[in-house]
Order: structure tokens, then C-alpha cells, then sequence
């Protein structure tokens, strides 16, 4: 009998659950979150989104959403837009429910995962995935798996020191909103339409990310950054540039083989949430 997984990517304003084996999503179903509803109104409909889903074959629920977590128990130590979820464990509802094993973790680490089992990096055992948006998120892949530190706190980048502020302020859309009083989504337009300014808007973020990833290189010398989120999609403005400051690191016999590769996955972070089950019960 051939092995599936369920991946839940649990969100503010919709919980969307998939069915996967470990090379495709087969089938997907999505429910609104209610997000200021109780705990248990939010589970309920939780779980009305992973029921059509089982089969017999299936082994293992994977379950990624924001905050600050214990991985191991599943405890939602802080979040801040699902605030009823807060002192909960996602894993130990849906594991007694279902009665199936469950695994849970931050949605930028299962962002990661999921490039690194089904999207751009699946060639690299060692990788971080960062994800850029409204803020800046990441997840570090150690031997195929994340690495989630105290806390699920590991790779926090967006709140990483540069510049005099954090990750977030320079590496995200916040710097296209605080310096050029413009969203990505304008600033994108008008670069593809050869205007010089918006384009260096993106060679700007770019550098300031570029920093961040040679600062995270000496700790961790990953094989491979792999870039998604909304801003990413702007990645014809950006490697380039990043290309040149990863190439500023000090030492050359490292950085002429990291690779800087796009984002291959709409929602990688519900594939990485399936990839859970495959990292940890495979």
C-alpha cells in the first residue's frame, strides 16, 4: 500500500488541507478559518477540512501555521492573528481525532520543507528558504529536515539587526512602503514598464537582503537559498544583485557554490506541512 500524507496550512482567513503522496498534491479542500471564533468552533472547522481527505493509506497529518511554537507538543506559545489558538496544541486535537500521528511547525519553516521535498530545492540536504512578503520569513533545512531551535524560534531572519533596524524593516515590502511610499505590486509594474527608479527599489532591497544572507552564510553555509513570497515574484530584479553580494563573501571557496534559485511552489508551505510527516516518519 502506497504511503500518503495530510498537509493543513492554517491561516488567518482560511485553513486549507491537501492530500499528498511524497511526490504530488492529489486533492485539496479549503474552509474559513473564523479567526475570532473559540478554539473549539476553529477545530471543528478544522477538522471539517482534513475529514474528505482520509483514506486508508494515508499515515500521517503535517499541520504549519504562524507563531511561536513547541514543536514537539504542539503548544502555541504567541501568535498574533489567530489569538484563540494561543496556549493550544494543534497536534494533540487533530492526533485524537483522527488517531493518526500529527507533526506541526511554523508556516515560514514549512515553507522551507516544502521547496525542499516537492519545489526548488529538492537536489540539497542543507538549505534555507526565505520567504518575502509583508515581512520577511525564513526556515533553515538541516539533513532534509528544519531546524526549529527553542521555541520553533530558529531562523527567525526578519528579526535579525541590520541597518539599524530589523530584517523586516529593509528585506521585505516594508522597505517599498517606508522609502519609496509605494507598494511592490506599483513599484513592479512600473520597473517591467523601464522605469529606472522602480527598478532600483529592487536592486535596493535586494542588496539589503543579500547582507542578511552573507551574515547567515557564516553560521550555517547552506547549499542553496531558495526565495519565494509575494516580492520574489519580482525575482528578474533581484538575483542579479543578489548574486553580487553573496559573491562579496569572505570566502570564495563557499560562496561560488551556494545557489540563489526562485521559489517553485504556490503555498509552499502546505506541501511543507505534508513534508513534515515524510521528514519525520520516513
Amino acid at each position: 500500500m502506497s504511503k500518503l500524507y495530510i498537509g493543513v496550512d492554517i491561516g488567518g482567513t482560511s485553513i486549507v488541507a491537501a492530500r499528498f503522496s511524497d511526490k504530488e498534491l492529489i486533492e485539496k479542500n479549503e474552509v474559513t478559518t473564523g479567526s475570532t471564533r473559540p478554539f473549539e468552533e476553529i477545530m471543528e472547522s478544522l477538522f471539517s477540512a482534513i475529514e474528505p481527505l482520509l483514506t486508508g493509506e494515508v499515515i500521517g497529518i503535517g499541520i504549519g501555521m504562524p507563531g511561536f511554537m513547541d514543536t514537539e507538543s504542539g503548544e502555541i506559545l504567541a501568535i498574533n492573528n489567530i489569538l484563540a489558538l494561543r496556549g493550544h496544541s494543534i497536534k494533540k486535537a487533530v492526533e485524537e481525532r483522527f488517531n493518526l500521528p500529527a507533526f506541526q511547525n511554523n508556516d515560514a519553516n514549512c515553507f522551507a520543507l516544502g521547496e525542499a521535498y516537492y519545489g526548488a530545492g529538492k537536489e540539497f540536504a542543507n538549505m534555507v528558504g526565505i520567504t518575502m512578503g509583508t515581512g520577511l520569513g525564513s526556515g533553515i533545512i538541516i539533513n532534509r529536515k528544519i531546524h526549529s531551535g527553542l521555541a520553533g524560534g530558529a531562523g527567525e531572519m526578519g528579526c535579525v539587526p541590520i541597518q539599524g533596524g530589523i530584517g523586516d524593516d529593509f528585506c521585505s515590502n516594508a522597505l517599498f512602503v517606508n522609502s519609496y511610499n509605494k507598494n511592490g505590486i506599483d513599484l513592479y509594474n512600473e520597473a517591467k514598464a523601464g522605469n529606472m527608479e522602480s527598478a532600483k527599489a529592487f536592486d535596493h532591497l535586494a542588496r539589503n537582503l543579500g547582507e542578511l544572507l552573507r551574515l547567515t552564510m557564516y553560521f550555517i553555509a547552506p547549499q542553496a537559498f531558495i526565495i519565494g513570497g509575494s516580492v520574489a515574484k519580482s525575482w528578474e530584479f533581484l538575483e542579479k544583485p543578489l548574486r553580487e553580494e553573496i559573491d562579496k563573501f569572505r570566502f570564495e571557496l563557499i560562496s561560488k557554490d551556494v545557489k540563489l534559485l526562485p521559489a517553485q511552489l504556490e503555498n509552499a508551505g502546505l506541501y511543507g506541512a505534508a513534508a513534515l510527516c515524510i521528514s519525520q516518519m520516513d
